[in-house]
């Protein structure tokens, strides 16, 4: 059955359908008014994001599962919540369908977003969607509710902080590779960067646990690569940084598929996006300590990449002791 063929209030009624189940929270108001009314707790913030996936641009359609792509879809949402500290909360869905979508490929999606909200204990109550002649568009707000004294922001970085991540980079680039090119490469590093890509985890649980350390400083999520991020932090917290070649945690399946492709696995790691792992800058007295705890709480390590410094600009040591200046060379937009 063809979207076309219901309408859209029957689409929303079959949506909410899939979403209503879960339990609705005092002084909560879902779908099916003109606004949804959120309630949060005395002394919290309420934080919210918004992201946007684009048919063509962010994803191919016939390459990707729609219960995949909705989970996407929500996940790099809270990405964003989780590199504030913050706990998700609401969810708010807009789609631009194409008019002979069928209806199953659209119910699917909200199940790949149902799936990963009930795991966080967020709940989907509105949105909007429309027709167009294309392409498939999924647009995602998402609320989340933090603790204003223990909030991650980008600007909060100084001087000797070390900067690290919440695991290693790459494998999401890859899983890219293997999904538009023909690539031969071990079946175990094959599942990895396909689930890298299609299904990242959102680190919520890792951020709540670093949060509560009050050793991070400064803190952003990887979407867009490793050098195009740290300068986000860099410009925001008037620093620069210092990145050592030999610490930067290329993911293994990254090393395996871009050496089947000829391809250097660090410019995946530094510029390839989409690893949504957590970019933090923590204080230098008590990162060893943290990093044990957060490698018995989450079965590895922080990853160091090195530190922030008091000059601008990005540097990197290499494998042989020179420095050199990187500059993003990946994917931008505009």
């Amino acid at each position: 059955m063809k979207i076309k063929e219901i309408g859209e209030k029957q689409l929303i009624k079959k949506i909410a359908e899939i979403v209503a189940p879960a339990a609705l929270p005092a002084g909560f108001l879902g779908i099916g008014d003109d606004a949804a009314v959120n309630s949060v707790a005395q002394g919290n913030v309420l934080v919210t994001t918004k992201d946007m996936l684009v048919e063509g641009i962010h994803f191919i359609r016939n390459m990707a599962a729609p219960a995949d792509l909705g989970y996407k879809s929500l996940a790099v949402n809270f990405s964003d919540i989780a590199a504030m500290a913050a706990k998700p909360r609401y969810i708010f869905v807009a789609l631009a369908l194409p008019k002979d979508i069928d209806l199953e490929y659209v119910l699917e999606l909200y199940r790949g977003m149902v799936q990963l909200a009930d795991r966080y204990g967020a709940v989907i109550c509105g949105g909007d969607t429309v027709g167009t002649p294309g392409p498939l568009v999924i647009s995602v707000t998402v609320q989340g509710e933090a603790n204003q004294d223990e909030l991650f922001l980008r600007s909060g970085a100084s001087p000797g902080d070390l900067l690290c991540t919440t695991g290693p980079l790459g494998a999401s680039a890859a899983g890219l590779f293997l999904l538009t090119e023909n690539i031969c490469c071990d079946e175990e590093m094959r599942r990895q960067a396909l689930q890298a890509h299609v299904r990242p985890v959102p680190r919520l649980d890792e951020a709540a646990f670093l949060s509560a350390s009050g050793l991070v400083t400064a803190a952003m999520d990887l979407s867009d690569g490793l050098l195009k991020d740290v300068t986000e932090i860099c410009e925001q917290s008037a620093c620069g940084v210092l990145l050592r070649e030999n610490q930067i945690p290329v993911h293994p399946a990254a090393v395996c598929i871009a050496q089947e492709k000829g391809e250097n696995p660090l410019d995946l790691a530094l510029s390839g996006g989409e690893d949504y792992e957590l970019l933090l800058t923590i204080k230098p007295e008590g990162f060893q300590c943290l990093s044990d705890d957060y490698l018995t709480r989450f079965g590895q390590p922080l990853c160091l990449l090195g530190e922030m410094t008091a000059s601008g600009g990005i540097v990197m040591v290499n494998m042989d002791g020179k420095r050199e200046s990187l500059s993003f060379k990946g994917f931008r937009h505009f």
